[in-house]
């Protein structure tokens, strides 16, 4: 490891991702560096062909989040290598790890293997509730410390990317948090909103067009003043639990 810097990268606006992230890195090298996104980038970041970058996004409707793409299309990777790897709420990733393994690649990085974990789904947190566990996070922690003893590609090569062009839609959650009674206009969620959608003169006020329902006021709010509610929340939280009662476990890929 020696002339190597381990970089934590992520877009983690309910901060599960962050902590798996960050056990990845750990697993590398206990002294990493960290790069939060999940409100852009305040300053370029450029790294090193001897660097190892571990990147996290969140699952939305089983894609890299939009905004995502765009911070992390302005980061120069340098032909440094890239642990990929994606949170998801105990449903499906689909076409996540993929996407952003490619998206990697156009950054300049170079992917040496990848991984999906369960943390609680954001907008229902029942779904995937307590993780990622102690036991998501030791599993994390293994897998980064195998991706750059085992991997081929780390010494050179590298790994072959998959068609982005056959990708499910990019889906807009039609499911803005309303806020109740508990909101003292702190103006912590207009603060934290990645993408502008919260009213600055008032915050109960959220523009549905502009909301990406990243739950990101939801989980900065210390009074537990927003939340999701309504019949079609209801009907597609029943929905989804039905389906999915089942504890999934990580699916990693490290070529060997």
């Amino acid at each position: 490891m020696l002339n190597r810097k381990v970089i934590a990268i992520f877009f983690s606006p309910a901060r599960s991702t962050k902590k798996i992230v960050e056990a990845i890195a750990s697993g590398i090298d206990k002294d990493f560096i960290t790069y939060d996104i999940t409100q852009g980038l305040n300053k370029s970041i450029e790294l090193s062909s001897t660097d190892i970058a571990v990147i996290g996004v969140p699952a939305f409707s089983g894609r890299v989040p939009a905004l995502a793409t765009k911070f992390i299309s302005q980061i120069n990777g340098n032909g440094a290598r890239a642990i990929i790897s994606c949170a998801y709420g105990n449903c499906h990733y689909e076409d996540t790890l993929n996407e952003l393994s490619n998206i990697s690649v156009e950054a300049g990085f170079i992917p040496i293997s990848s991984g999906a974990f369960v943390a609680r789904h954001s907008l229902f947190p029942e779904l995937g509730q307590g993780r990622p566990d102690q036991n998501d996070l030791d599993k994390a922690e293994q897998f980064g410390r195998k991706s750059v003893m085992h991997s081929r590609i780390m010494n050179g090569g590298h790994q072959q990317q998959s068609d982005n062009k056959n990708l499910r839609p990019q889906g807009h959650v039609p499911l803005v948090a309303k806020t109740n009674s508990n909101c003292n206009f702190c103006g912590r969620c207009v603060q934290a909103c990645p993408v502008g959608a919260i009213d600055k003169s008032n915050p109960k006020k959220t523009c549905k067009k502009t909301c990406i329902a990243c739950t990101r006021c939801i989980d900065v709010c210390p009074y537990g003043a927003r939340k999701f509610s309504g019949l079609m929340y209801l009907i597609t939280k029943k929905r989804l639990l039905d389906k999915n009662k089942l504890r999934k476990e990580i699916d990693i890929n490290i070529p060997l």
